[in-house]
This record gives structure tokens, sequence and C-alpha cells, in this order.
């Protein structure tokens, strides 16, 4: 036992010494490392902070909490014997708050510099820089706001102040008013009566305005530019000269106290009981129908273009009825152009055959056998005209009747109407607006002159632009639901369409009105046969005789819708008795023509009066001449004639 102790007291004596070893070493601290990256060489904002004072911060041995020390020593670590169960261990004690430090007192402010002593800087620049780093040390501050008692001579570099006050420097004041003065200005205004000084002047008047130069009368039938406009009418007949009937006395007399008579100023009261009442007037026209004509027309509309495109297409190149009629169509949208194009492709392909006709073997005959044999009568041309119409989208209808052709005769005064029967064929076809063409396709084509005689392929336009009322003038439909009028009427009788004008045969019209554009029912003299006596004209005892034609249209150009600028016309005549022809030129407007001969200088009873077309003069075209050249060139150049019209003397 005794052995043992000294062992026991060195072990005890080593711990102390080692605690006592201790003493003033923090054993938690470890050897600080050097920063791996080198220190950065800029200037950072944690540099220009103010520094912390030691004793607000410091916590003891190594800056660390004081823990379990005890007057900076450690306790002696526990022993446990094997078997020996741990002693428990007591809980740290909480450590207490370090004492705060005793309030010192501020250090007094450095003494301010006087304003003299302040340094002005040229430059923005290093204003600038101050206030730079004035804000560069708001932001790293603790939200601590600048005051006025921490701010520091640099910082007031930039600003400028103003000069010191020294009375000495300011103006003097003006001197001040005497009473005397003040009184004068108070002085109250007089109340006087100003009177306008006017210079007085002589009053002139005002120079008077020259008269313009009289107008001179404008002649009749020119408009302001100079230009001759064409009068709507043609002037009137000369009449035959009348005396005037004698005056008695009393009847002068009366007119004398007439004419002293003062006239009244009030005009004299309209008579109601005679003003025209304009329902009945308008009672008496005719209803218009829903197949009126469209408000384009027809005898002026230009249809160069689907009768130069028929042109291209000659039957023996034609290989069947479908092809041909989608070549005609193809280039037109208009109803009326594709229904023109078929009619003239019909004039160019298709003969009348004449052998046939006045041989009286005409054989029936199909769309398709007319067109491999291009021979045909009016029928074939209507039954092809409906085929080819037909495959080309328009509707079209062969119409069968009565038609006032090349073996009409007029019906003598007094014979028996002859009963209702059939010997033409033509067509219907819808056009624009969804109105119903009457044409004749066969007429339009040429005409005949007799047994024996060729054909004569002669385009005639007008029995394709006509109205429906003037072709049924020359037409009757079998089918009385194909008169297509447009007159109001439904249809016409067969004895009015028959006699037709009571007053006798018609005057002769030549081809060339049609081509020309002259209106084949506007003749005058109308009839055919023409008195030489002059009682017979217009009532009895007239000294001449009028006669005149006129365009088909108002609207009609020769240039733009016929073959160029207008002839001139005259009247062939024969004189007194018949012993002296003479020519007598036609006047115009433009729109009519008319000419005035005594009805003794027309000839003798079975000659023939005819108006004649100037074609050429000395070889070159004759359109476009006027009355004069004509005049200039009768009877001393050759000339070239071609007939319009003709009546017959009796």
């Amino acid at each position: 036992m005794a052995a043992e102790e000294p062992q026991v007291s060195s072990i005890q004596s080593r711990i102390a010494a080692l605690n006592l070893g201790q003493v003033g070493r923090n054993p938690y601290a470890t050897t600080a490392r050097e920063p791996e990256n080198p220190p950065s060489t800029q200037r950072r904002a944690s540099e220009h902070l103010p520094s912390v004072s030691s004793s607000s911060t410091s916590n003891g041995i190594g800056n660390e909490p004081k823990g379990a020390y005890q007057n900076g020593v450690l306790p002696p670590p526990a022993i446990t014997r094997t078997g020996q169960k741990p002693a428990p261990q007591p809980e740290p004690a909480t450590p207490k708050l370090p004492r705060r430090p005793t309030a010192k007192p501020s250090p007094a402010l450095p003494p301010r510099r006087p304003s003299d002593q302040l340094s002005r800087r040229d430059s923005m620049e290093s204003v600038s820089s101050a206030i730079s780093n004035i804000s560069s040390i708001s932001a790293l501050s603790n939200n601590t706001a600048i005051t006025s008692g921490s701010r520091t001579p640099s910082m007031d570099a930039g600003r400028v102040r103003a000069p010191a006050y020294d009375p000495s420097t300011l103006p003097p004041l003006p001197p001040k008013r005497s009473q005397q003065e003040k009184e004068k200005a108070r002085i109250p205004l007089k109340a006087t009566k100003s009177t306008p000084s006017v210079i007085s002047t002589e009053a002139f008047p005002p120079p008077a305005t020259p008269s313009l130069p009289p107008r001179t009368p404008a002649r009749e039938g020119t408009n302001q530019g100079g230009r001759k406009l064409p009068p709507r009418e043609p002037p009137p007949m000369p009449g035959r000269p009348t005396r005037s009937p004698m005056r008695s006395s009393t009847d002068s007399g009366i007119n004398s106290v007439q004419n002293n008579a003062t006239p009244s100023s009030a005009p004299p009261p309209v008579p109601l009981a005679s003003r025209p009442d304009l329902s009945k007037i308008l009672a008496t026209k005719p209803k218009p129908q829903a197949t009126a004509l469209s408000s384009s027309c027809m005898k002026c509309r230009d249809f160069s273009a689907p009768d130069a495109h028929a042109a291209k297409f000659p039957r023996q190149s034609v290989p069947s009825l479908d092809w041909l009629a989608a070549q005609l169509v193809a280039p037109f949208s208009s109803l009326t152009d594709r229904a023109r194009a078929i009619f003239t492709w019909l004039h160019h392909n298709i003969y009348y055959d004449v052998e046939s006709f006045f041989n009286h073997c005409v054989k029936p005959s199909t769309p398709a056998s007319t067109l491999a044999s291009g021979l045909a009568v009016c029928e074939g041309y209507a039954g092809l005209f409906t085929a080819i119409a037909t495959k080309a989208g328009l509707e079209s209808l062969v119409i069968s009747g009565h038609g006032k052709g090349f073996s009409f005769a007029p019906l003598a005064p007094g014979s028996p109407i002859p009963a209702e029967y059939s010997t033409h064929a033509w067509n219907a076809v819808k056009i624009d607006n969804g109105e119903w063409k009457l044409l004749d396709s066969c007429w339009g084509a040429g005409n005949v002159s007799g047994k024996g005689k060729p054909y004569n392929k002669d385009f005639t336009p007008k029995f394709f632009t006509m109205d429906n009322n003037e072709f049924g003038l020359r037409h009757f439909p079998s089918n009385k639901s194909h008169f297509f009028r447009t007159d109001g009427r439904d249809r016409i009788s067969w004895e009015e369409y028959i006699l037709g004008d009571q007053g006798g045969p018609l005057l002769r019209i030549f081809n060339i009105c049609s081509a020309e554009g002259i209106n084949e029912t506007k003749f005058q003299p109308r009839y055919l046969k023409l008195p030489t006596d002059p009682s017979k004209h217009n009532g009895g005892g007239a000294p001449t005789v009028r006669f005149q034609f006129e365009k088909i249209c108002e609207h009609w150009d020769p240039v733009r819708n016929g073959r160029g600028k207008p002839y001139v016309y005259f009247l062939a005549i024969h004189g007194l008795d018949g012993r002296q022809d003479d020519s007598v030129p036609f006047d115009s407007n433009g729109h009519f023509w008319w000419a005035d001969v005594p009805a003794r200088l027309l000839g003798a009873a079975g000659q023939t009066v005819t108006v004649f077309a100037v074609e050429t003069v000395d070889g070159r075209s004759g359109r476009g001449l006027t009355r004069g050249d004509f005049e200039a060139a009768k009877g001393r150049k050759a000339m070239g004639f071609q007939g319009l019209c003709a009546w017959e003397l009796c």
C-alpha cells in the first residue's frame, strides 16, 4: 500500500503540471491557413470603414467564449475506472453577458476652417469625385445618416456661397416727392367734347365702266365654239304663198282702238279648265313589259369583235358541232356577242340552195347535213343556228311561220284575205338581260335575184339588230307566243300583218341602206307610186315635194358603227315632161337628209326617181364629200354611184 501512494501522487502532479502548462493558451485554436488566392489588388470598401473599439468586442482569451474556464484554468478531467459507471455531468452554466462599457464622452470636433480658406476647384471632375466618396461611405454605413454635425470641410468644397452682406454697396434710393408735387399729380380731368377733324374732300363719281361691244347674233345650229350642231328636226317645207285678207273700215277702227289701249301690268289668268290631265295622258301610253329592250342600243352597238372572230373558222376545217360551238363563243362573256358570232359565221360558211328552191326539190335537212354540205334554205339556217347556240350554252328556238320574202306580193286593194300559211323559218335567242331576241340568219346571210341567177352573198346585219316590233312587219309566227313584242301588245292579227300598209306598195329600198345606217321605215314619200300632179301631194296644192330620210338611231356614228364617213346623196330627176335630166343634192344636219323639188320637175309618168350615193370621184372614194364638193365636180369629173331607194312616177 505504501508503495502505491507515491505513484498516485506522481500522476496527479503530472496532471497539474499539464494544466499549468495550458494556462494562457486556447486549447481549441487551430493553426491559421494561408488564403489560396492572392489578395486582390483592388481597394475594397471595407478599408474605409471606421475601426471598432476592442472594449466592445473582446470576449476573453482568443476572442472565444469563456465556457467552463474558471480563473483561466480548465477543470481536471474525470477518471472512470473499469466497471464503474460514469458520474453524471452537471449541465454547463449559461455564460453571463459581458458588461456594457461605460459611456465615454464623444471626442471634440476639429476646429472649422473659415470660408476664405476654402479652395474652389475649377473642374467638375473633383466635385464629382468628392460626392462619389460621400455616397460610397453612406452606402457602406449601417443605415446611419450624415448629419450637419458630422460634415467635414472637404465635403463643402463644391458648394457656392453667397457674398457677405454689405449695406454700403447698395444704390441710393430716389428722392421723395414733396407735398405740392403730390397735389399736382391729383388734379381731376376736365370733361371736354371733342369734334372729329375730318379733311373735307370733294366727292367724285366712280369712273363709268366701258360698255361691252354688241354681241353678234349666233347663227342657228352652232354652239359657242362655232361648231355646227345638227338640229333635231329638218326645216319645214316651203308653203304656198297666201294673200293677206282685205280689212274693212270697221276692223280698222277696232284695231286702232285696241292698239291705243294701255296694256295691263298683270298677266292674264291661267285657264285651269284647259290644263291637260297627266294621268289621262299616261293611261294612253303602252305599258312596258319585262321583255323590254335593254338600255344598250342594238342598232349602234359595236359588233366588230364577234364579226371578226367568226371569220376565222371555215366550214371545211370544222371537225364537229361541239368544237365549233366552243370556239365561236370562247372569247365572249356577253350572250349577245355569242349569238352575233354564230349569226355571222352562218353568213361566211352557208350558201342558200338556189337550185333546190327554184326547182321545188328542197329536201329535209339536219344540222349535221347542213354543216357537211354547206347548202341550206331557211329551215337549214334556223336549225343549224339553234344547234350551235344550244351547244354553246344559249337558249334558242326555231320558229316557223310566214315571211314576206322573195316571192311575196302585196295584196291588191279589194282582194280577199288568204288563209294563214307558213313559208319561212327563223330563230329566237335569249341574249343579255334575259331578253328574247328575234333574228333571221337566212336573210342576214344574203339574198336571191331569181331563177337561174347565182346567190348574192351579202351580209345584212339588220336582221340581227332590228327590234322585235319591226321584225314582226315581215315575220308572222305560227305559234302565237313567239311574237316577243315590246310595245305592250302580245300579238297582232293575221289580217293586220298580211294587209300591211293599205296605202299601197312601199318604195323600193336597196341594201346599201343597212350598211350606211339609214332607217328604211322613215323614207318620205313612203309609197312606191309618186304622182307628178302637184295637186295630189301633201293634201293638194303644194308646189314642192319633200324627199327625206334619216339615220337608224341617234347614236349611230358612220365611222364607229359603219364603213366610214357618210356619202353625199343626190336625187336624180328628169325635168319638165321628162326632157332634161338633173341631179339635186340633199342637205343634211348629220341626222336627217332632205331635198325639196317642184313636182312638175320630177319627170313624166313611167319614169323612175332615184336617190344615189356618190361612191367615187375621179377614182377616189367619195366618203366625206360635202354638197359643195359635189356641185364643184358635177359635170367636170367622173363619178361612180350606188342606188339608195327609188320611186315610180305616175
